[in-house]
């Protein structure tokens, strides 16, 4: 609908849209003012809790942020923008509190306003990222509970969450930062602002660490069973979006077990570069993990999740292999050479093997994920699909099966003409923008299309396109073919049934007309014997009367033989039968001449008479319609097949006019024996009548 007829949205979504927007404003001024409190706070003591860069903290603070808030713009109703939005604002909340504080306590001595607050938050609120994870993978992408078996453990994993979020809050400083070495002094701040003062500080010590582990991971449990769910039980859309939250996942643990690994050898400290650069994987980890949430939330470019997944896997699994070959190769080379040695014949073997290892992976991972591995296998299984088909409306349906299954098409249509200009249509899956279309052609003639939707994210490569026409050009081929057999097929029982019926109507004509009449000659042939004794005159009437009915009989003897073939072809050949038709029909103000080009002297007898027919007819049909003056009869023998065309300076057909009998009839006559017959406007005016029949094969 135009924006005029949108529908204004609500004040509450102004409201909450207004409220993302200060949102992002204040998570960027903090995170700006976390950096400035940074660069100009001078070298001093810091407490434990806080001895961390902003940067981190407020990288993936913003990297929720602002996707967050991308997403309250365009659904401010939906939960899960707002959940990034709150765990990231948490993150800069926690960066910038910590700043504040260091920088109170350093250069001012801890007299700053709400230096207290400030330690709290810094202190507390950065673990919060991390609890939000089992929110999005119970609220994604909907941002309500699911249905079903896995409501409960959903909302058991948003309880737990929460349960998380608390145990930081309330645990008691001293207790959560036990490892804090001597520093400033911080006991004039009240830093257990929420913790419960009825609790024991013992069960703190006893149960406090142990009770937030389990229940974090209750919560993490909980969101990775509803997410299962989820996909089990996904449609296609559905299961496009989850599977962009799937990758995102798969980065952010292949990351933390990667920097987990390394911390073995390389301690976090917080300021040194490895640190560095654990804290940049914590930023694109959440930035990553933001990206899918809003792709699948919105649905832009949905399905070229697929294509990373592809890559990913590819170049995961090649990595993999790579470093595990180069260990291997040169742990046991080393075993028997000197260690340079062994590191030159390592760095040869991983080279050589380098390339055709990838190759195979690539090919392998391309088969999981495209069902397809290399050209032939396609080639291969579309010849298989079209062995099977019994006939071409099968053959289409296994042509339209077979490309989408190779190049995982969400869309594939195969379109074929079929000679009596109707089009067979199959189709797979459904439409959708961006189609290629292919014509595909049979000898030079084009007989049909092929529209296929590349699928999403992979557009269709030269390779990908030569393929297609190998694919096209094969399809069209058995296609032609078996609807030439068919259509063999139903040639060979119309010509049965032809002349079953030309038999009948003989038998009919003899039976009805031929044998009654001779039936009754001779019957009134007796009379005349019988009447020749005693009245001559009687006699001789009666046998008058026998010859003219046998004149009738021989009448219709002649009728009966010139509708099987016209005597005269045999008396005077195929041209001299049409110029004696062209002197009948000449006259009046009408002229027609007769033209014969090549060799006509020895046609098959079923080719001279559908040309004399031909012929007739449209001569006919230039005497009794056309208002013509002048008509040309024209014969050329070709290679393989005789064309006749007959073509008059009269009136011309109507654009609407209605297609008689004797037109149908002799585009019958020639397609009849494999040929064809057209009727056209005559350039300079007039008609033209032209038909093409084949001496041998088709025309």
């Amino acid at each position: 609908m135009p924006p005029e007829d949108l529908p204004a949205p609500s004040t509450a979504d102004r409201a909450l849209r207004a409220a993302a927007v200060l949102a992002a404003a204040g998570s960027l001024a903090a995170s700006a003012a976390s950096a400035w409190l940074s660069e100009t706070r001078p070298p001093g003591p810091i407490p434990w809790a806080l001895d961390w860069g902003y940067w981190s903290s407020a990288g993936s603070g913003l990297a929720l942020v602002l996707p967050g808030v991308l997403l309250v713009l365009r659904l401010p109703r939906l939960w899960i923008g707002w959940l990034l939005v709150l765990a990231g604002g948490s993150s800069v909340l926690a960066a910038f509190g910590a700043e504040y504080a260091k920088y109170s306590l350093v250069a001012q001595g801890g007299d700053l306003p709400l230096t207290g607050l400030a330690l709290f938050t810094g202190g507390r609120f950065g673990p919060i990222i991390h609890i939000g994870v089992p929110a999005l993978l119970v609220l994604f992408p909907t941002g309500r509970l699911p249905r079903g078996r896995t409501r409960f453990p959903g909302a058991a994993s948003l309880v737990a969450m929460v349960g998380a979020v608390g145990l930081i809050l309330m645990l008691p400083w001293a207790i959560y930062t036990e490892q804090d070495p001597p520093g400033p002094d911080l006991g004039r701040y009240d830093l257990d602002l929420l913790t419960p003062p009825f609790v024991p500080d013992a069960l703190w010590h006893s149960y406090g660490s142990p009770v937030f582990l389990a229940v974090a991971t209750a919560s993490l449990l909980g969101g990775i069973a509803v997410f299962a769910g989820r996909f089990r039980g996904a449609d296609a859309e559905l299961r496009a979006q989850l599977r962009w939250m799937l990758l995102a996942g798969a980065f952010v643990v292949a990351s933390m077990v990667g920097t987990m690994l390394l911390q073995i050898h390389f301690p976090y400290d917080g300021h040194d570069g490895f640190s560095v650069f654990v804290d940049g994987v914590f930023v694109m980890e959440n930035a990553l993990l933001a990206g899918a949430v809003l792709i699948a939330v919105t649905r832009y470019r949905l399905y070229d999740v697929d294509l990373l997944i592809s890559w990913t896997l590819l170049y995961g699994a090649l990595a993999a292999a790579v470093v595990g070959i180069d260990l291997a190769v040169f742990v046991g080379v080393g075993a028997l050479v000197q260690d340079r040695v062994a590191g030159v014949l390592a760095a040869a073997v991983v080279a050589v093997l380098y390339a055709p290892l990838r190759v195979r992976l690539q090919l392998l991972v391309r088969r999981l994920l495209t069902g397809r591995a290399e050209p032939y296998d396609v080639v291969s299984a579309l010849a298989r699909r079209l062995e099977e088909s019994p006939g071409p409306d099968e053959l289409l349906e296994a042509t339209a099966r077979g490309v989408g299954a190779a190049f995982r098409s969400p869309y594939v249509r195969v379109e074929l003409d079929r000679p009596d200009g109707t089009t067979v249509v199959v189709e797979e899956g459904g439409p959708r923008p961006g189609a290629v279309v292919l014509p595909f052609a049979y000898r030079d003639v084009p007989i049909g299309r092929l529209t296929l939707v590349p699928r999403p994210g992979s557009p269709l490569s030269d390779a990908d396109q030569r393929l297609l026409a190998d694919v096209v050009r094969q399809a069209a081929a058995a296609a032609r073919a078996t609807a030439l057999t068919e259509e063999l097929q139903r040639s060979r029982e119309e010509l049965v049934k032809g002349i079953a019926e030309e038999r009948r109507r003989l038998r009919r004509d003899l039976h009805d007309g031929l044998g009654p009449a001779l039936a009754a000659a001779g019957l009134k042939i007796q009379a005349a014997r019988n009447l020749a004794r005693r009245d001559t005159a009687a006699a001789d009437r009666t046998l008058g009367e026998v010859g003219g009915d046998l004149m009738s009989v021989l009448a219709d003897v002649r009728r009966l033989v010139h509708d099987l073939r016209p005597p005269a072809l045999d008396q005077f050949g195929l041209v001299g039968a049409i110029e004696q038709q062209a002197a009948r029909f000449t006259g009046g103000a009408l002229a027609i001449g007769v033209v014969a080009e090549g060799d006509l002297g020895e046609l098959p007898a079923a080719v001279e008479v559908a040309l004399f027919r031909i012929a007739g007819e449209a001569m006919s049909n230039v005497a009794r319609h056309s208002g013509a003056e002048r008509c040309t009869v024209r014969l050329e023998s070709e290679e393989g097949k005789v064309r006749v065309e007959v073509s008059d300076d009269g009136r011309g057909v109507p654009d609407r006019a209605l297609v008689g009998v004797g037109l149908v009839a002799m585009r019958e006559r020639a397609e009849e024996l494999g040929g064809r017959c057209a009727i056209a406007p005559r350039p300079g005016g007039g008609t033209l009548v032209s038909a093409v029949i084949p001496v041998g094969g088709a025309a």
